[in-house]
């Protein structure tokens, strides 16, 4: 019975981070990851990164990118392809340059690892910064349409490059896996998942609908969750990226209000905040001592590459500044894709385990500074845009 014990005390504890994190005027999910690092083994070990707890996380993550999918709108995210695709780009050159310049240059590394520590840097997570936006109110604006495009973009960009890399690199068993057999997998996927979000996703809601049962609209709209994501593992890709098109699928339905009200309580409830605190329970401060400066330079250049490259994108569409600083910051979190990048590289012999530990500490360090940096983006631009409002009541006035 000990993963029920588990179970009370991460509801009971992120509940309590989340609000004491509210009090201090910080995003909620602040709260939650600094539960994980607190409870886990990092400070007082009352949590471990088990196989119930990592089954949660994976549900949760699922679960918090099919409510963004469900709450997008498709109609936007298509009008800023553009810039979300230059940021994408962007967001994968700078951190990766700035990682290879400073592991050659200050650390000896070879070339080859420091071509994958830059590409681990380079993979955004949007998990994080979706809970953000959504606090804000700010999901269905123009520089969230741009992020989560960019996100997506990111993620064909990571997978391509990685390919590349480990043909060219990789230890024999690497090798014998060419590029096209790990690309195009990745392009079957997005073939299939956008015929089935077209055609199949509304004709199986609405046979659904006529099924005499108990909450049948909300279950097969699990369903459809789960089936994307099952396919986006099965051809290579991730598993939130089939949430994430499961729900963009159903919000151009009828379905959609309805759905979005049934769905939220089950991951929030329960699923979500698994996922939170699992981020923190990777951390662990063991040998650490050693890396501290590699560390904190690649923490540097994580967050730095990922919000320059970002602003610029967003910036040479059009944007103010403040609202393409919002584009970078919205891109700095990393996630599952870092870590799949880190464990590719693990696998294939061209990172050692000594800097996959620093790697996966990075990566949860960023996660852990950018839903703040995110949310005091939002904040100036909309204290920006209510004193232009004040100062255009004022004149009309006068």
């Amino acid at each position: 019975m000990n993963y029920l014990l588990q179970l009370v005390l991460i509801l009971l504890l992120t509940k309590l981070g989340a609000h004491i994190a509210a009090t201090f005027n910080l995003p909620s999910v602040i709260g939650e990851l600094l539960v994980g690092i607190l409870a886990g083994p990092a400070v007082f070990h009352i949590l471990t990164y088990s196989t119930f707890i990592q089954y949660f996380a994976e549900i949760g993550v699922i679960i918090l990118m099919f409510i963004a999918g469900l709450e997008g709108d498709l109609k936007l995210l298509f009008r800023y392809w553009k810039p979300a695709l230059t940021v994408a780009t962007l967001g994968v050159i700078f951190p990766t340059a700035s990682a290879v310049l400073l592991c050659v240059g200050m650390f000896d590394f070879s070339l080859t690892t420091s071509i994958f520590l830059g590409l681990i840097l380079s993979a955004t997570s949007v998990s994080i910064t979706v809970q953000v936006l959504k606090e804000m109110d700010y999901l269905n604006t123009r520089e969230g349409a741009i992020i989560l495009g960019a996100a997506v973009a990111d993620d064909i960009i990571c997978v391509v490059l990685l390919g590349i890399s480990t043909s060219l690199f990789g230890t024999a068993s690497a090798h014998n896996q060419s590029l096209v057999a790990m690309v195009l997998p990745k392009v079957l996927f997005f073939v299939v998942a956008i015929a089935l979000a077209k055609w199949f996703v509304p004709l199986f809601l609405r046979g659904f609908n006529k099924v005499n049962a108990s909450e049948n609209i909300t279950t097969a709209a699990m369903v459809l969750c789960f089936g994307f994501s099952f396919l986006a593992v099965k051809l290579g890709m991730s598993d939130v990226l089939g949430a994430y098109i499961a729900g963009l699928a159903i919000s151009e339905t009828r379905f959609k209000a309805q759905l979005v009200a049934k769905v939220e309580p089950i991951g929030y409830a329960v699923f979500i905040p698994a996922f939170f605190v699992s981020i923190g329970l990777e951390i662990t401060f063991k040998g650490m001592q050693n890396d501290l400066v590699f560390i904190g330079l690649l923490l540097v250049l994580a967050i730095l590459g990922k919000q320059i490259g970002g602003a610029i994108g967003g910036k040479l569409f059009g944007l103010t500044w403040n609202e393409a600083n919002i584009v970078g910051a919205g891109m700095v979190s990393r996630g599952e894709m870092a870590l799949v990048v880190a464990n590719v590289a693990v696998s294939a012999g061209l990172i050692d385990h000594n800097h996959y530990t620093a790697m996966i500490v990075v990566t949860v360090m960023a996660t852990l500074i950018a839903p703040s940096m995110l949310k005091t983006f939002i904040q100036h631009g909309k204290r920006a845009v209510s004193h232009i409002s004040l100062n255009k009541t004022s004149e009309a006035k006068s």
